[in-house]
């Protein structure tokens, strides 16, 4: 395991293939990070910044680089802040910018989700604030051209959960706050004209996937860790899930239990397993035999080989000078 300092702090969101992108307090403003892994060690790193904060909350792989997602422009609060603009870029294998986006729908808002598709890519997330919160959905060609971009809904509060795509439609899934706390799924064409809308469950789900023909939902249930597969519930202790990993028959699932980092293990029969990771902290990310989360206000990396020691290693300060 190795623990990554970048500044004040260092909070990774997402993985794809070699690539950690999240954000990075240096001690004025959020700035969006991208960090180049091989196993647990972070090999290169960049920082995209500009007027006010920049975080990163998305990525994507494509054949010749990726595609990320985030929000720009905005000022950072613990209600989410205010002025944030959409983001979307397209960066080549060695993580140059070959084009961004910056899109307003409520002059507030963040992607969350990026899905390449045939002849473009889909994004999603919030946008608005407390008291008017609500998700949008668009598509961009590969080149950044705008083709669509629709918004919808008007609540107390709202996380956005996953988008999920099938072969005729689009299923956004996202939280709401109506009193309590429900989980819809919104369908879409994939023109992104509605289709219906269904409540799927109570409380809130940070992430959600498809994993041996059922839908899985992760996130919290009051104060507890919560996962529901299907129509089957697991709540292994108090804490939340915020990371989802299927690898055949085996559901891994990152978040925090009881003040500890952990993946739970869930496979087809069966109590689920938990492994802690580390002390003061969450996974916040899944991928190949990798998590990546937070330890207070630092960066860390573990790998889910077996047999790997999972004791923590001494604090690694970085810049994008010298990874």
């Amino acid at each position: 395991m190795r623990t990554y300092s970048f500044g004040l702090e260092t909070v990774p969101v997402a993985i794809a293939k070699d690539l950690i992108v999240g954000s990075v307090h240096d001690g004025r403003n959020y700035r969006t990070m991208l960090a180049r892994i091989n196993g647990e060690e972070i090999t290169e790193t960049r920082f995209l910044v500009g007027e006010n904060d920049w975080e990163g909350h998305s990525v994507a792989e494509l054949n010749d680089g990726y595609l990320i997602g985030g929000a720009v422009e905005g000022k950072a609060a613990p209600d989410g802040g205010e002025g944030w603009k959409a983001y979307v870029a397209r960066l080549d294998e060695s993580l140059n910018v070959l084009w961004e986006r910056k899109l307003n729908a409520r002059n507030n808002e963040a992607v969350y989700s990026i899905l390449p598709a045939k002849g473009g890519v889909f994004i999603a997330g919030e946008t608005g604030r407390p008291g008017d919160k609500g998700f949008f959905l668009g598509k961009l060609s590969l080149d950044g051209e705008l083709l669509w971009l629709n918004d919808f809904g008007s609540w107390e509060d709202a996380v956005f959960t996953a988008l999920l795509r099938s072969e005729d439609s689009l299923l956004l899934i996202g939280s709401v706050k109506e009193g309590g706390w429900k989980v819809k799924a919104f369908e879409f064409t994939l023109e992104g004209e509605p289709l219906g809308e269904e409540t799927l469950a109570e409380g809130v789900a940070f992430i959600a996937c498809r994993w041996n023909g059922k839908l899985v939902l992760a996130g919290y249930r009051g104060e507890n860790f919560w996962v529901r597969v299907g129509n089957a519930d697991v709540v292994p202790g108090e804490g939340a899930a915020t990371s989802l990993l299927p690898i055949g028959d085996k559901l891994l699932v990152g978040g925090e239990l009881e003040g500890k980092a952990v993946v739970v293990e869930i496979s087809g029969g069966g109590e689920p397993k938990v492994r802690e990771l580390w002390e003061n902290g969450w996974v916040e990310a899944l991928g190949e035999n990798l998590a990546v989360g937070v330890r207070g206000k630092d960066m860390v990396t573990c790998s889910l080989r077996r047999g790997d020691d999972p004791a923590p290693s001494d604090v690694i300060p970085l810049d994008e000078d010298n990874p």
